[in-house]
């Protein structure tokens, strides 16, 4: 009789180890598939940044080009040729831009669109 229950305990510790193998694999593989899950989700964000990144970059040149457009054609209306100036203005992708022209030899241009913000010198 001592032999059989020996034999009971046996096979049921078979079923615990395998249950608990079960338990860590399974463990194993959340973390696993959780961990990819959260790299991709980062991966995703970061793309749709670069996006409006690229809005932010050509609202800034949008900026310089029209102030550099101004000091050559000496029109006077923000960015003057003598005294320097800022021009501000929102495009119709609701992105915007601030220029700053310092009177000499350099623009510096912001472009903003949602959460990405563009700088961009031009000097000459």
């Amino acid at each position: 009789m001592l032999k059989n229950n020996k034999l009971k305990n046996i096979n049921f510790q078979k079923g615990a180890v395998s249950i608990l193998f079960s338990i860590l694999l399974l463990s194993l593989l959340m973390i696993i598939s959780s961990s990819i899950f959260i790299l991709m989700f980062q991966q995703m964000k970061m793309s749709r940044q670069t996006g409006h990144s690229v809005v932010a970059f050509y609202a800034a040149e949008s900026g310089a080009e029209r102030c550099l457009y101004q000091i050559r054609n000496n029109t006077g209306t923000g960015c003057d040729v003598i005294g320097g100036g800022t021009i501000s203005d929102t495009l119709s992708s609701q992105a915007n831009y601030q220029t700053i022209y310092n009177g000499s030899d350099e623009i510096n241009s912001v472009g903003k669109y949602l959460e990405a913000t563009r700088r961009l010198r031009l000097s000459w």
